[in-house]
């Protein structure tokens, strides 16, 4: 194995890192958000909103949720294909790089994991994979697959919960378990709430399964659109990626019109008969802002900040697990101890703030450096060997 391995910028889909950086700011926000939905009793959370705050979270639901991590997740198996082919064209059996690359990255979930519960590394780590099973099946039989891990499996889970599975914890005791750990507890304290809920909250309440389900038929459709070419030549496939975009738009549109009757109780249909429904308004939103991002790029719209979104996702590690730190400094009583004093708007406003400033960052990083840092660490594990860092000249 030769240092000529890693990617290049030379050799990078400049894209996908542009996607990948737009698609960070929503898993910013979103994860931001959860911190307090998720993790603060609710009449805390009554306390601090007002009816903009209201407007707000049902922006949330409409827009963010679940949508950038489905595009984040997409662009993951997108990037772990691009490993194996490079790997292959090489000559080069990829199965115990991959396994490497991917049990490092378990260890970082892992370690984020202590921080936070709603770390998603681990669960890329393990899912990831099962990759390496679809090396040589055909494309037809990855897009198959991946809507079948994407929609059918969950749906079916989904079904069993409701029939068969009790609360093993409810939400409310959850939160109230976190909100104590982390506003008031050491840093052991918050490792060992973590961990120990971790069973009971993911695993034995099927939602780790459902999420490894839904997180590996996205690994799988960013591994089809790597094969298919659709985001390397892209002037060969921009009428394709439009007629996608025009798909996508009605699909979103009628994801909307879902959410705003179904978060207004304005219709009685249980949640789970709806719920393929509502993972497909999911999965056809992360395609419209996907190709709507990709059009505007290869129109040379906002150019500049296409450069920020660029610069960000060369570092989305990096990102993601300063983002984490980020949470610990402002929320946990090992920092500012905010956590439930913050409303939706002071969170969106944070959100942004923080945004920009990962932008400054990640430029002026990538001005001095070839990587960013979590990344290098990460490529040197994987390839067992050092690789220069700091540009020359610096």
């Amino acid at each position: 194995m030769t240092s000529q391995l890693p990617i290049q910028q030379e050799d990078r889909t400049i894209i996908v890192d542009v996607l990948r950086g737009f698609a960070l700011f929503g898993v910013l926000l979103g994860n931001f958000s959860s911190m307090l939905t998720n993790n603060v009793p609710q009449a805390i959370i009554d306390a601090h909103t007002t009816r903009f705050d209201q407007l707000l979270n049902e922006l949330h639901d409409i827009f963010i949720q679940n949508k950038f991590m489905t595009l984040f997740s997409i662009l993951f198996g997108y990037g772990f294909g691009v490993i194996m082919q490079r790997l292959e064209k090489k000559s080069i059996n990829s199965t115990p790089f991959f396994l490497r690359r991917m049990f490092w990255l378990f260890i970082f979930g892992c370690l984020n994991l202590a921080l936070w519960n709603g770390d998603i590394l681990h669960l890329y780590a393990v899912t990831g994979i099962f990759l390496l099973l679809f090396r040589k099946q055909s494309d037809r039989t990855v897009l198959l697959c991946s809507f079948l891990f994407l929609f059918i499996v969950p749906t079916a889970i989904r079904f069993c919960q409701h029939f068969f599975l009790g609360s093993v914890l409810t939400g409310g005791t959850l939160s109230e378990v976190y909100y104590n750990a982390y506003r008031f507890g050491s840093l052991k304290d918050i490792a060992m709430v973590n961990y120990k809920t971790y069973i009971p909250q993911w695993i034995y309440s099927w939602v780790e399964w459902r999420d490894m389900s839904e997180t590996f038929g996205r690994f799988l459709f960013g591994y089809y659109i790597l094969r298919r070419q659709l985001l390397t030549r892209l002037d060969e496939n921009f009428l394709i990626i439009k007629k996608i975009w025009r798909f996508v738009l009605v699909v979103t549109l009628a994801d909307i019109c879902l959410v705003i009757v179904t978060d207004r109780s304005l219709i009685s249909i249980p949640r789970y008969i709806l719920y393929p429904f509502l993972k497909m308004g999911i999965f056809g939103t992360a395609l419209f802002y996907a190709t709507s991002i990709v059009q505007l790029y290869k129109k040379g719209k906002l150019a500049g900040l296409m450069k920020v979104f660029r610069d960000l996702g060369r570092m989305t590690l990096t990102n993601y697990l300063v983002q984490t730190i980020i949470y610990v400094v402002i929320f946990y009583g090992l920092g500012l101890a905010l956590l439930g004093d913050f409303s939706f708007g002071i969170i969106w406003l944070a959100s942004l703030t923080i945004y920009f400033l990962q932008g400054l960052f990640s430029k002026w990083w990538l001005s001095k450096c070839y990587y960013g840092p979590v990344e290098w660490v990460w490529r040197q594990l994987t390839y067992r060997k050092r690789f220069r860092l700091i540009r020359s000249g610096q």
